[in-house]
Parts: structure tokens; C-alpha cells; sequence
């Protein structure tokens, strides 16, 4: 039986079809709005999914802007009430509903003291909205599961679509992670993501099954997939009930690798490119202590470990656009290992589509 959350992430193709389209003039207004104010650090407010998409935008702000970026400590303007001098700072706040008092109130107090501050998020009439100087709308419509998928991947869209705004490259040609070239033929290429994901997710039955039968996962990536790893992670917690805990490569390495074994399902998404090759060492290390990794991975895997184990997809984007495609077979398997365990990936227990904290 189809999910509600299975119907939202089948709509990522054409909502960042929109966001693309329809989201330029705006991309245009608030990169240049920026410029002009010539920020020397970047500040991110996130909560719960909306963080990871924050983790996104720090790989990418810093590897495009060369910009320092540092993710909010909320508690200090909410809890501690202790103001900041935010001059010379761009303060971005993302959020989907656009309703978490926490968000809202950093970028209201960064407005306030000197910062210029951006909203991110589905709903253009929010708190956020309302107090942020500039808004990028997800234009993801609405999104009924309690499990963001939609909004998410249209979050990282908003973000790559500003940055490319911000860096975009005149001339013939398209630079290895040239944003403003790949990002017109990104929806395209989702829409062969998720067809060849559903594909692969039905045959995976041992992964579904492993996952579902256990109650603790390891999800692994690195670099710019450093944020789908997190993300996924979340979506086996949330949907499923499973402790499952969401690593870089390098990160797994200083400690947490001792949680890895046979016992334990280990789901990795392999980038393209020199961070896959980097990733690989420690796969190696995982498999040496009895780990046996699923492996997601774009066309570098072709031929070289596909099977039960390892799907090639066809992620045909610079590597830091691949963290919307792998978000794809992520949520695909999270919502099919829930339903797998009997539970409702639509309304997991105690759980609110808007979540409210300061």
C-alpha cells in the first residue's frame, strides 16, 4: 500500500523543476542584495531536518565563497538571552514551516544588531518570513507526511540555487562544480534518480530486511554527503524507531567504528570523484572488522561493485548537487523498511509536522 510519504518524494523531480524556474528572479534579487553587503562569516539557525540542510550549506557556502560558516547555538539568544555583534555576518534561517520560535528569534535578533539575514523556507507568510530582511521560498507546496522528503531536497535546492546566484560562471563551458550550468538539467536527472531508486529499492529486499530486523543502523558519507548521511539517519529514526546514527567517513575512524560488524546494517552513499575515493579507505577498514556496507553510489561504481550489496545510479551532477540525488534512494528506503515494520511512515508516534522549540 502507498504512503503518503512515498507520493511527496516522487514530487522532488517537479518541485525543484519549479524552484529552478520559477525561483530566479528571486535567486538574482538576494545574491545581489548579499554582495552588497559584503558579509566576512556566515551564521546558519536550523532545527531537526532543516539542520542537516544547514550542514549542506556549510560545504557548500565555504567550498564556493570561501566564506567561514558556523551552524547557531540557539540557546545562547533564546535561553541565555546574551546578545551578539552581528555585523558583518550573513545569517541564514531555514526552516520548512517557517514556525520554530528558535529560528526565528536568532534571525530577528541578527537583524536587529547589524546582520543581513535570509529565510529559507516552504511558507513565504512565516515568523521567519516575517522577520528575516530577505525569503527564498521552497515552493515545495504542501507536504502532509510528518517526515520531511519534499521540503528537504527543496531546501538543499534553494541553497544551491543562491549559491550559484552568488558564483556564477560567464562563458561557454561548465566547470567541474559550475552550480549555474548543472542546475537547469538537475531535474532531469532526479527524475532518472528516482526511477532507477524505486527499481533498486524493490530488489534490495536483504537491505530493507536487515534494517527492518535490527534496531540499530549506521549511515555513512563524507564531504557535501556529509548532510545525506544525517539525513537518512534521521529518516530510519523517525519513521522506523531505529537507533540509527549518522557519520562521516573520517568521524567513523575516531571511535565509532567499533560499533560497526555483521550485526550491525551499514548504508553508505559513495560520491563520484576524489571523496569517494577518500571514503573507500575507510569502507576498507569497516569490511576488515566483519562489516558488510550497502553501497549507494553514482556512475563511478559501474561495473566495479554493483550488486546486492552496491547500486550505481545515474547521479549525472557535480558532486556538490549529488546530496539532493541521494536523498532519493535514502528516503525510499526508510519509508519501505517502516512499512516493513508494520509502522505508518506517515505519523510516527509522537511526533508533529511543525515542532516548536526555543
Amino acid at each position: 500500500m502507498s504512503s503518503v510519504m512515498l507520493k511527496e518524494i516522487r514530487e522532488i523531480p517537479d518541485v525543484v523543476r519549479r524552484l529552478v524556474v520559477d525561483g530566479a528572479d528571486d535567486n538574482t534579487r538576494v545574491a545581489a542584495a548579499i554582495r552588497a553587503a559584503s558579509p566576512r562569516v556566515v551564521v546558519i539557525a536550523a532545527r531537526g531536518t532543516s539542520d542537516h540542510a544547514a550542514v549542506y550549506a556549510r560545504y557548500l557556502l565555504e567550498s564556493h565563497l570561501r566564506l567561514p560558516v558556523v551552524l547557531a547555538a540557539h540557546s545562547i539568544t533564546t535561553v541565555y538571552e546574551r546578545s551578539m555583534d552581528w555585523r558583518g555576518s550573513l545569517v541564514l534561517g531555514i526552516s520548512q514551516s517557517g514556525e520554530g520560535p528558535d529560528v526565528a528569534t536568532v534571525v530577528a535578533a541578527a537583524r536587529r544588531d547589524g546582520a543581513i539575514t535570509v529565510a529559507i523556507t516552504n511558507d513565504p507568510a512565516s515568523a521567519l518570513a516575517r522577520v528575516a530582511e530577505h525569503t527564498l521560498a521552497c515552493r515545495a507546496g504542501v507536504e502532509k507526511a510528518v517526515a520531511a522528503t519534499k521540503t528537504y531536497v527543496a531546501e538543499l535546492a534553494v541553497v544551491a540555487a543562491l549559491v550559484a546566484a552568488l558564483t556564477r560562471i560567464d562563458g561557454p563551458g561548465v566547470a567541474e562544480d559550475d552550480l549555474s550550468g548543472a542546475l537547469p538539467g538537475l531535474p532531469d536527472v532526479l527524475a532518472r534518480v528516482l526511477q532507477a531508486s524505486e527499481a533498486w529499492v524493490e530488489r534490495a529486499d536483504a537491505l530493507v530486511e536487515a534494517l527492518a530486523a535490527s534496531d540499530r543502523a549506521l549511515v555513512v558519507s563524507r564531504g557535501y554527503d556529509f548532510a545525506t548521511a544525517l539525513e537518512i539517519a534521521l529518516k530510519l529514526k523517525e519513521t522506523s524507531r531505529i537507533f540509527a546514527d549518522g557519520y562521516s567517513s573520517a568521524d567513523l575512524l575516531h571511535g565509532p567504528l567499533a560499533l560497526a560488524g555483521p550485526a550491525i546494517p551499514m548504508l553508505v552513499f559513495r560520491p563520484d570523484g576524489r571523496m569517494g575515493i577518500a571514503l573507500d579507505g575507510s569502507l576498507e577498514r569497516a569490511r576488515a572488522i566483519g562489516a558488510r556496507p550497502w553501497i549507494v553510489g553514482g556512475r563511478d561504481l559501474s561495473g566495479l561493485e554493483t550488486g546486492v550489496r552496491a547500486v550505481s545510479l545515474p547521479v549525472d551532477v557535480p558532486e556538490p548537487l549529488s546530496p539532493l540525488c541521494f536523498a532519493l534512494p535514502g528516503q525510499l528506503v526508510a519509508e519501505s523498511v517502516a512499512r516493513r515494520r508494520g509502522m505508518d511512515p506517515d505519523s510516527p508516534p509522537g511526533l508533529t509536522k511543525v515542532t516548536k522549540t526555543l
